[in-house]
């Protein structure tokens, strides 16, 4: 972990179980990330380490117990997701929307469940915190990822899919939903169109027929297009 995240390792290896960035839902045996927003979230790993968390990662002197002393948590997380990822040879999912992501999400999840041992986000972590969390408590027998994709503003699903690498995108619907950020519902289109453009050659773009601006999306996937929907282009 310490080699992934460029970071410098204070105290002895431990085995590691997962990870959590809120010490009050922490496991013992997972990795401790404080994460800095609203509150610092350095000020919980003492607590952390009471709980059980066989190490942490800080960007302030550590303060005992097995550290990895990094430059940016959430940074450190992500890297690690990254990493993580490398190691996964099956499908991953993406799906995102301005509406139904995390219904989508879950019906797909229990489908697939049905035939193929199955990992999902939990409730909706879709965002640069919750997406790697997801990756990185992933269970060793997993056959196949659904992630969840949200976003904020332009750039954050290429974000999320430099990380996750999804080799099926699904698109649900475009809507008006925090446009103000991004410049109206156009906007809100190129950023969804983020997850279409980062699958690979060989990959599969799931999008709505019944939505012009998801359909549109098609011209730039490098891999096959499914179309779902009531339009008589739909597949």
């Amino acid at each position: 972990m310490a080699s992934a995240t460029g970071g410098r390792l204070h105290g002895p290896d431990a085995p590691i179980d997962g990870v959590s960035f809120d010490s009050r839902s922490l496991q013992a045996g997972q990795l401790f990330v404080p994460l800095v927003a609203e509150r610092d979230g350095h000020e919980f790993v003492p607590g952390a380490l009471e709980r059980g968390a066989a190490a942490y990662l800080t960007a302030q002197p550590p303060v005992g117990g097995t550290a990895i002393e990094v430059a940016d948590t959430l940074r450190a997380l992500m890297a690690l997701a990254t990493a993580m990822r490398s190691r996964f040879d099956g499908p991953v999912v993406g799906i995102t929307g301005s509406v139904g992501k995390t219904s989508t999400k879950d019906m797909v999840a229990v489908a697939l469940g049905a035939s193929r041992r199955t990992w999902a986000n939990e409730r909706s972590f879709n965002n640069e915190q919750g997406l790697p969390t997801t990756l990185l408590n992933t269970p060793d027998d997993t056959e196949v990822m659904v992630l969840e994709m949200g976003m904020r503003g332009h750039g954050e699903i290429t974000e999320l899919c430099a990380i996750a690498q999804p080799t099926v995108g699904v698109v649900t619907k475009v809507a008006e939903a925090h446009s103000d950020r991004v410049g109206g519902i156009d906007g809100i289109a190129k950023a969804k169109s983020e997850l279409v453009a980062a699958l690979p050659a060989g990959g599969t773009a799931i999008l709505n027929a019944d939505d012009h601006r998801v359909d549109a999306m098609s011209a730039l996937a490098r891999g096959s297009v499914l179309r779902f929907g009531h339009h008589h282009g739909a597949d």
